[in-house]
């Protein structure tokens, strides 16, 4: 039964006996005034709820209103059923809220998102919390709303929403409100605090951004970083970057152009010295080391592999949730800077269940007799990823059709049970023509 029919059926099924009409006497307009109480969804206040029906304390309705009133709710998403009936507390509503519902992401919407913006759409739409349902009159209100928002900035533009889809089979994750067209754009970068020595490189980079697509949640961040790093890859490793929009955007009929300003404090130049691991680290130095000394020499900044290779040898051990950050310190005279590891290990996962998935039954035997990863073990990252090569060293007879499929894999890890499940792939190689 869907939302409309279930909300039809209790309007049918429920009495009103203060409407009901007196023998021989003819039925008032209105009902007596009575007071109006809601039940079944707390997280919502009565004044809330009395605002989202349209209705005021002790209104005088007639059975129709009642209906259109309870209608109103019904068809704002965030209910599966809405019931009423009227005892001697007066009319009641009977309140289940639905199943779901998500939060709102703005995807290029060039509006802050954040306190004001949840306290505007609350003035609107009372029953705003910071959840939308998946349909209904409240989703397309908030839409409309945010259309209403950046006309005010000059942007005339149609939002859509739609979900946006996380981990697991059809799982929504939130409701995305995105601007189809036009395009939305990072427009023109304005510096501050940048050296003459920097400025050719700071300009370069700015114009590598300049166009690109806009993301209302992460353009300045990803900005930041890429500064962040344009410098220290120069030796800076005490800048400081901030990046601002620049309100309003540019707009034209083929896009709106969000400007910034980058307030960037170079810092001194410095080399680098120690990097100090912590002693009491569960993993220890040696498997770091181990694992830094198979990465190509020169790929990247010494700091960063080193930092890879510490989250490369914890998740190796399990800590997949692992995060790994430095506390620089400086040494102005000699102009060094030494960082001391930070590591927040998580919890350890540990191995699920392992499928191979387009391999004969023949071969998913042999598969399984090689994988020694046992259920309720040590997950181990590097094993996953090493498996295939060492499949093929195990068997002569898996290397002979390994070398006919295309092989690859998936880790699916539960966060709430730290757990993570493995499916190997395999899919028939392609071959060339004579």
């Amino acid at each position: 039964m869907n939302k409309s029919a279930a909300l039809i059926a209790a309007f049918l099924l429920c009495a009103l006996p203060s409407f009901a009409q007196k023998k021989n006497s003819t039925p008032p307009k209105k009902a007596a005034a009575s007071a109006i109480v809601f039940q079944g969804a707390p997280q919502y206040s009565q004044d809330e709820l009395l605002a989202a029906a349209g209705l005021t304390p002790n209104a005088r309705l007639n059975s129709a209103e009642v209906r259109a009133r309870a209608k109103q709710l019904n068809d704002t998403g965030l209910f599966a059923l809405v019931k009423f009936t009227s005892n001697s507390k007066g009319l009641v509503f009977t309140l289940t809220p639905a199943a779901e519902l998500f939060p709102i992401h703005l995807d290029n919407l060039p509006l802050k998102a954040g306190k004001d913006l949840d306290s505007r759409l609350h003035e609107r739409f009372p029953l705003y919390h910071g959840l939308v349902p998946a349909t209904g009159s409240m989703l397309d209100g908030v839409r409309q709303e945010l259309e209403e928002m950046l006309a005010a900035e000059g942007v005339k533009a149609t939002v859509k929403a739609a979900p946006t889809s996380g981990l697991g089979p059809k799982k929504i994750t939130a409701m995305d409100f995105t601007i189809a067209s036009p395009a939305v754009r990072i427009g023109q970068i304005q510096f501050s605090g940048v050296s003459p020595a920097m400025q050719a490189k700071a300009d370069g980079l700015g114009s590598g951004q300049t166009g690109n697509a806009y993301d209302t949640e992460n353009s300045a961040i990803g900005l930041k970083h890429a500064f962040e790093d344009l410098y220290q890859d120069q030796g800076f490793a005490a800048v400081q970057v901030e990046v601002t929009e620049v309100d309003p955007p540019t707009v034209s009929d083929q896009a709106v152009d969000v400007p910034y300003k980058v307030a960037i404090r170079e810092g001194g130049i410095y080399k680098l010295g120690t990097i100090d691991y912590p002693a009491d680290a569960l993993v220890p130095r040696a498997e770091v080391q181990k694992v830094l000394s198979k990465y190509p020499a020169g790929s990247g900044r010494p700091l960063d592999l080193y930092l890879l290779a510490v989250r490369d040898a914890y998740h190796a051990r399990g800590y997949l949730d692992c995060s790994v950050s430095t506390r620089p310190a400086f040494n102005e005279a000699a102009h060094i800077v030494n960082y001391s590891v930070v590591i927040d290990a998580g919890p350890p996962y540990q191995m699920g269940a392992v499928e191979f998935d387009g391999a004969p039954q023949a071969i998913v035997l042999k598969l399984k007799n090689v994988w020694k990863l046992a259920p309720g073990g040590t997950f181990d990252e590097s094993y996953v990823s090493g498996f295939a090569a060492l499949a093929q060293k195990k068997d002569k007879a898996l290397a002979k059709w390994m070398q006919t499929v295309i092989t690859t894999y998936d880790v699916k890890p539960d966060a709430a049970r730290h757990q993570v499940n493995c499916v190997f792939h395999f899919a028939k190689a392609a071959t060339s023509g004579h």
